[in-house]
This record gives C-alpha cells, structure tokens and sequence, in this order.
C-alpha cells in the first residue's frame, strides 16, 4: 500500500489511514518505541553468490532479527544504528517537558524508522488560510543506506510515508544529533535542540504568515518561474529546452489550479501557495530515478529541488 506502514504508534489525532496503535499523552519514548513493534534490532549477515561457497568480500547482509528479513546489502564500511540507540535521542527534551512524543513507526519493512515529537513552547500553533500547524521534530534513519540518522523542523504530522516524504520536502533546517553516553550531555544537547527549533519555528510562522497574506497574480507568477527555473547553458549558450519550458508551464499550471481545490483554495493567489505550487513542482512531480529516494532534478533543469524551493523562497521574500 502507498502509505507502506510496517507498524506504528500513535498518541493524539487519529492518523488518515486508521493504522497503528494508541497511546495516551506524555509517553515515554521507550513506550513509543515498544508499542510501535520497534524493539527488534539489525544483525549483520555475510552476502553469498548463488552456486559460490566463499562470501561476496567487501559486502554484507542488513537482517531484521525478529524476522529474519533482509533489509540491504551495504559495504563492509557501513555502521548499523540500532533503532532505540537512534530514536531515544530527543528523550532528554522529552523528560524535561520541551517536547512530547506523537508518533513512532516502522515503514517499508523496517527499512526507515521515525520518531515525531510536538516542540511544547508558547504559541506554537498558529492558523495559516484556516488551517491549524503546529511544530514538530522528526528524527528518522534508515537500515538501507538512504538516510542517515537525522533530526528536521517540520509542520507535517508524519504517519505514513507518503508524509514522510511531504515532511522530508518542506524547507526545513536539519540538524545533526550527536550520540552521546552521559545523562548530562543527553540534557545538554536536547536543550540545545529546543533552543535552535524555538527559534526556527519562530520565524517560519512570521514568513509563512506574512507570504500567506500577500496577493501574487498569474502573470507574477509566470514572469517569477522563468528566475526559479533558469535556462542552462548549453555550449556556453543560456538556453530554454524542452525541459526547462515544461518545468515551468507545470508549475504555472499547479499555482493557477490551486483555486479548483477544495485543499489549496484557502492559499490560492498568494505568494505562499506560490512556494506551495514550487513544493509540488519539486517534491511530488518530477520523474523519479533509483526509487523513492531518487527524485531526479531533470537532468536539463539547473539546480537541486531544495536549490529551486529555497531560490523561490527568496525571491518571494525579496
């Protein structure tokens, strides 16, 4: 199924999808991972070729415990993080009343695993077009080799992976979490998490507030998209190929169609569902090479997806 859930818990508002199991407020993040079927733990394995005695060099074997399912095949070099040494990262922030858990879950097998926490601070919901956000903290990591062991600023509830990939897309800070051995350092760093998401959050609310409430036309929108996605060079030549015309015509065509939407017509003609229509362009419609980790940058189109929101961002801001 798209949502691809392996297991979950949840504490809060019912996921769109029903799954998972729930669990009163202010758990633990040792109940969250217990509840949510993430106890078990990866074990490495040796890879063998069919018909060859002697173990493929260099190469080995991710393996579910619980399960005996191979998650990858990774380098010898590869580092395998537990799920509880990852996911209990922010339990300092937790135990002090900054933060509280929301989510836990499994996806794809086990393959990526995510803890969500809510950042506790005054004033942290606000209404955007009707709509109700809220800050999260979303530390994930995976046991296939796609993602490291991250912590990102959001203001998706992620419950599914279909969410983990709108979360994974939004024009967020990411920060590296250090693994620690002592309670005090443990403190010490979730604190300083808090800190750094207090004030990112602070001043994502007043730029999203004030882009939501700044009218932007279709012809604004039309002339702003031939910056966001600039002709490439070509022999030395700026040029607008098939790719690049496409690429801006779509996301064109996303921002005008905003105003049909019974979900976007809250934001439609301004300058955010304008970086909205941007998000679309660069998270949910370019072609994808190498799976759902591989969202492919065209490849005549000038920049990174986070290269092209974080250029319209700017420019809108300007």
């Amino acid at each position: 199924m798209a949502h691809m859930v392996d297991s979950l818990s949840y504490s809060g508002q019912v996921p769109w999808h029903g799954l998972g199991r729930r669990l009163p407020a202010n758990v633990t993040g040792d109940e969250m991972i217990r509840f949510a079927d993430l106890g078990w733990n990866v074990i490495e394995r040796p890879v063998y070729a069919e018909g060859v005695a002697a173990p493929i060099p260099g190469f080995k074997a991710l393996v579910r415990d619980d399960r005996e399912t191979v998650l990858s095949v990774v380098t010898k070099t590869y580092g395998v993080v537990q799920n509880r040494e990852a996911l209990t990262l922010l339990d300092a922030a937790v135990g002090e009343g900054s933060a509280v858990y929301h989510v836990a879950g499994a996806l794809d097998s086990g393959r990526t695993v995510f803890l969500l926490a809510e950042v506790a601070t005054p004033g942290h919901v606000w209404t955007l077009a009707g709509e109700e956000h809220k800050p999260y903290l979303l530390l994930f990591t995976s046991h296939d080799g796609s993602k490291a062991v991250t912590l990102k600023f959001c203001v998706t509830r992620v419950v599914c992976m279909n969410t983990l990939s709108v979360a994974l897309g939004e024009q967020g800070a990411k920060l590296s979490i250090r693994h620690t051995r002592t309670a005090s350092e443990r403190v010490q760093q979730a604190a300083a998490v808090i800190a750094t998401a207090r004030a990112y959050f602070r001043g994502f609310s007043e730029r999203v507030l004030a882009l939501s409430a700044q009218q932007f036309t279709l012809q604004q929108a039309t002339a702003i998209t031939e910056t966001v996605i600039p002709a490439v060079k070509i022999d030395g030549k700026p040029t607008v190929t098939d790719a690049v015309e496409a690429a801006r015509s779509k996301i064109v065509a996303l921002f005008a169609g905003q105003r049909d939407s019974a979900v976007d017509g809250r934001i439609a003609g301004t300058k955010w569902g304008y970086l909205n229509a941007v998000t679309a362009f660069t998270d949910h419609n370019q072609r994808r090479r190498g799976g759902a980790e591989g969202r492919m940058s065209a490849i005549a189109i000038e920049g990174s997806a986070d290269a092209i929101k974080q250029r319209a961002l700017e420019l809108l801001a300007a």
